[in-house]
């Protein structure tokens, strides 16, 4: 399997979940505080402030002074805290964290996040085939392999090696063997798929898609560590 020299990385972010939930939060939001630690847990600390400050939240709680500062480079009329977030919402507000991005397994809410990568490659291979490093995966009978291009430098957790459910086409595989450093494989069966074809990792699951409350389960790993450690190389594409 080849890999190509230009593929999608891609993070959607919908903005309008975000002030939506929000927006239901059953407080009034200038006396909310928004949790936007981790570069709003890997959504993009400026795009949802804006967001956020537009819909009317108050203040927020960010990781580092260099976000705080780069919150009032941009003029919102907001407090800004740094630190632990449980002593920087108002007293009469509310602390908006995870639940914001569909993160929250208890406060159901619209997942603000679909992480999209692209088949590289398709393959044949017959049965009893392993794959990937170490082979911790064997083909249990003739397939179809195909290589997607994202990868644990991109921050896909290795712990979802063999386990956590992507979607490519219309079906839904799992990762298959070891996840290396710039791509992983997905084992579809008989099923078809070619180079270019879109992978979604976790989505809306509205369009039958998995959610990053899935991987969460599958892993038992908090969703909010799952999208804050998506790296640089995936694009951020904000909508709404």
């Amino acid at each position: 399997m080849a890999n190509r020299t230009s593929v999608r990385r891609r993070a959607h972010i919908d903005l309008d979940a975000i002030r939506s939930t929000a927006a239901s939060a059953g407080s009034p939001l200038p006396d909310c505080t928004a949790d936007l630690r981790a570069d709003a847990y890997g959504h993009g600390l400026i795009p949802v402030a804006r967001a956020l400050t537009d819909a009317g939240v108050g203040g927020f709680v960010v990781s580092r002074v260099e976000d705080a500062a780069s919150i009032a480079d941009e003029g919102f009329p907001v407090r800004v805290s740094v630190g632990a977030p449980r002593s920087s919402a108002s007293r009469d507000g509310r602390l908006l964290g995870p639940e914001l991005f569909g993160l929250d397994p208890v406060q159901a809410s619209a997942p603000a996040m679909r992480l999209e990568g692209e088949v590289i490659a398709v393959k044949r291979v017959p049965a009893d085939r392993g794959v990937s490093y170490g082979y911790t995966y064997r083909t249990a009978r003739a397939s179809t392999l195909v290589l997607v291009a994202l990868g644990y430098a991109d921050g896909i957790l290795r712990v979802a090696s063999n386990r956590a459910p992507v979607k490519v086409g219309d079906t839904v595989g799992r990762i298959t063997g070891r996840i290396a450093m710039d791509q992983f494989v997905v084992d579809i069966g008989d099923d078809s798929a070619s180079p270019g074809d879109p992978v979604i990792l976790f989505g809306d699951p509205a369009r039958g898609e998995p959610t990053v409350l899935d991987w969460a389960r599958v892993l038992g790993i908090a969703a909010p560590v799952i999208t804050s450690r998506l790296g640089r190389r995936i694009e951020r594409i904000t909508t709404g």
